[in-house]
């Protein structure tokens, strides 16, 4: 059950954010015809550097680039690819099985130690990122 009180501090909250939505519109209608001027050049000069820059070698690269990351970071969708996968970790298996990391030469070992580090992490700097939050979870 709403109070005398609630109510009047409810109506002052909409008395005020009532009032500063008019003075928003009001300073925007007095600014909006320079705000329309300003966009218009900053979008010709963006337009005009965009024409200079989209000839040059980075923007080529780039667009490589941009191909190698659609391809590499889409997951398997086709039986395939499952396939594929799937072999792949049946080789790990046996590589760890038969014991052939036994025979891999020390630069052998710091490489495979680099990218596994380098894939833990991601991982974690993923997951650091997904939540938000350096420490844990916000709950």
């Amino acid at each position: 059950m709403a109070t005398a009180g609630s109510n009047v501090i409810k109506n002052v909250y909409n008395a005020i954010r009532a009032k500063r939505s008019v003075l928003f519109y009001d300073v925007l209608e007095v600014y909006k015809p320079a705000m329309t001027r300003n966009k218009e050049n900053m979008m010709r000069k963006i337009y005009e550097h965009w024409k200079t820059a989209k000839g040059t070698e980075i923007v080529k690269k780039l667009e490589i680039a941009s191909d190698y990351v659609k391809v590499e970071m889409s997951p398997p969708y086709k039986p395939s690819e499952w396939k594929v996968l799937q072999n792949d970790v049946r080789l790990v298996k046996d590589f760890f099985h038969k014991g052939a990391y036994k025979f891999m030469t020390v630069r052998q070992a710091w490489l495979l130690f680099l990218v596994c580090l380098e894939v833990w992490l991601w991982f974690f700097l993923g997951e650091t990122i997904g939540k938000f939050h350096l420490v844990g979870y916000k709950v």
